[in-house]
């Protein structure tokens, strides 16, 4: 895409520049932030080649395509502030003991331990503090995590320094597009804010309040899903045919957009426009569903009552109609990012139609110009300017009359330091001392401590075998709630049991299905769900389908397992089909 950047009269040193660099498609925005709104001195789009992305040592080439970007776009600057996403990327809330600065991160990780997958110890962390709350006498910091692989920053990093460029700061995409909204349309406190970004590949959902990221979601839907479905061959009214490849149908989704219901056109081949809208729109409803999903899950796990806003921005967002259809789907206030719109100056040179299309892909790119990784910033401290790394840049002579001054500092530093650490030991040993006469006293209440927790464990052993003192593991109304959405229209459920662990009915039941060879032993709390699909042929089995694969990607539960589906005894119901039963193992955070 080739478009023109406007010129702006503007000093140099109030410039800054955000990179985006996505799975597909790299943005750069440069602009000018001010009290009254932000300024686009320059931007380039540049979709990554194919065969660049095959390319198992890509860093390089990503550069070169980078270095020519800033020399099309005519942009001088050095300086960058990009951004990192992907499932190598945890974003935490926390509440921790407050502590000094120095030891937030070893807390951070430590309170991350069980969540991140990754080494902790090859991970690079920065917080946010973002309030002070106190609960029971004691003060908490509200704590804004963010643990990043390291690898994954030292990748991107050579990007950019493989096209000449100096990185100053990396934060997440989420924060990227609060700076962004913050910029545009400043919230009253506890307004709810969800961000949908529609890339190329997938869509991720943020829902953020008071500068603070509750959840995300990710949406295996995006733009190129768009594009395949258009992809095939078409027969025309006058007998020829039309075949449609990825790269035609591409320009025509762009052209095009997802056209009116009532749009009597065509495109250059003679295709039907309404043919297009019809191939088009159950890709734009399975994205609306998801979307709703998402938002309905987010409510019942915070507690909320709605969601207050929805945030629309990436490459996808773009495309003609699709605003329209979401606003007549999700039934909530949508808006749509768009930098070349709510920027301060408008530049005429671009045409509105190529605003449009291309404007809220650049949001990303023109938030990291707007934050500046203010309160994220995961750029590892080897990458970050110091006095060492200008002490080598300096002439020689200058160079060593710096670092013999910083020696004989640093000297001193370190005389006065072992003198307080010495001072610090000697009234250690001295409490240390203290400590070891009361030693004998201590072990009392210890002791007294070892007999009550016996005492305890005999009261809870009694207590379990109470009649109802066992509570159900799980949060039922959500599974209801989740199996109410997937559940199609053409099947009846007959049955909802709750098998609890250890049931002797349910262990002799899965040993009988293990011998059928139709389901595992297992062990576990699980519900059995049992029902019938009426219809013929195909379309019962594609509803057995489509039911397992969305129980299966429902964030509610963890496993499925199908235990049998027969078909319906002849002259038992009006309409013929089949009986299906399976078991759903909940997520382990649905448990209560």
């Amino acid at each position: 895409m080739e478009l023109k950047s406007p010129t702006l009269s503007v000093s140099k040193s109030e410039k800054s520049i955000g990179l985006d660099i996505g799975f597909h498609a790299i943005k750069v925005v440069e602009l000018v932030h001010s009290d009254k709104g932000f300024q686009i001195t320059k931007f380039a789009i540049r979709e990554i080649p194919p065969a660049l992305l095959q390319q198992k040592d890509r860093a390089g080439a990503l550069g070169d395509l980078i270095k020519n970007m800033f020399a099309d776009a005519k942009i001088k600057g050095s300086a960058v502030y990009l951004s990192v996403t992907g499932h190598n990327v945890i974003i935490r809330n926390a509440l921790l003991p407050k502590m000094p600065a120095e030891e937030l991160v070893p807390a951070a990780k430590w309170n991350a331990r069980e969540e991140v997958l990754f080494d902790l110890d090859k991970a690079v962390v920065d917080n946010y503090v973002m309030g002070e709350t106190e609960k029971d006498g004691a003060k908490l910091l509200d704590l804004l995590s963010v643990i990043v692989r390291a690898d994954v920053l030292d990748f991107t990093v050579s990007i950019a320094k493989s096209a000449g460029l100096r990185p100053k700061g990396i934060t997440v995409v989420p924060l990227a597009l609060w700076d962004y909204d913050h910029a545009v349309n400043p919230q009253k406190p506890g307004i709810i804010t969800s961000y949908a970004d529609m890339g190329a590949e997938r869509t991720r959902i943020y829902f953020v309040s008071d500068g603070r990221i509750l959840f995300s979601r990710e949406i295996p839907n995006g733009g190129n899903n768009l594009t395949k479905c258009l992809v095939g061959e078409y027969e025309l009214e006058n007998g020829k045919t039309a075949i449609i490849d990825e790269l035609r149908a591409e320009k025509i989704k762009k052209s095009f957009g997802f056209p009116a219901e009532d749009n009597e056109g065509k495109t250059e081949e003679g295709l039907p426009l309404k043919l297009i809208r019809e191939r088009m729109e159950p890709v734009l409803i399975k994205q609306a569903t998801e979307m709703d999903r998402s938002i309905e899950y987010f409510k019942n796990q915070y507690r909320k009552d709605s969601v207050d806003r929805l945030i629309l921005s990436g490459g996808g967002v773009g495309l003609s109609g699709l605003y329209q259809f979401l606003k007549e789907n999700l039934h909530l206030e949508i808006d749509r990012c768009n930098v070349f719109m709510q920027a301060t100056v408008q530049d005429d040179t671009i045409s509105k139609e190529n605003m449009k299309l291309y404007g809220p892909s650049l949001t990303v790119a023109a938030g990291l110009a707007l934050g500046q990784c203010d309160k994220i910033n995961v750029l590892p401290e080897k990458y970050r300017p110091s006095l060492k790394k200008t002490l080598i840049k300096l002439a020689p002579l200058a160079a060593v009359f710096v670092l013999f001054s910083g020696l004989y500092g640093y000297s001193s530093s370190l005389r006065t330091e072992v003198a307080n650490k010495i001072t610090l030991l000697q009234e250690q040993k001295l409490a240390l001392e203290t400590i070891q006469l009361q030693v004998p006293e201590l072990g009392k209440p210890l002791e007294e401590l070892k007999n009550l927790k016996e005492s305890r464990k005999t009261l809870h052993l009694e207590k379990s075998q109470l009649p109802g003192t066992t509570p159900f593991p799980f949060n039922f109304d959500l599974i209801f709630s989740e199996i109410a959405l997937v559940v199609p229209d053409n099947t009846a459920l007959s049955q909802i049991t709750y098998a609890a662990k250890g049931s002797d009915e349910e262990q002799s039941e899965d040993v009988d299905l293990t011998q059928k060879g139709k389901a595992d032993i297992s062990n576990r709390e699980r519900i059995k769900i049992a029902g019938e699909i009426f219809g013929r042929g195909l379309r019962v089995q594609n509803s057995l389908r489509v039911l397992l694969e969305d129980l299966k990607r429902s964030p509610v539960f963890s496993e499925i397992k199908l235990i049998k589906s027969e078909p319906l005894p002849e002259g038992q119901y009006n309409s013929s089909g089949i009986k299906f039963e399976l078991y759903v193992f909940p997520a382990p955070n649905n448990s209560v």
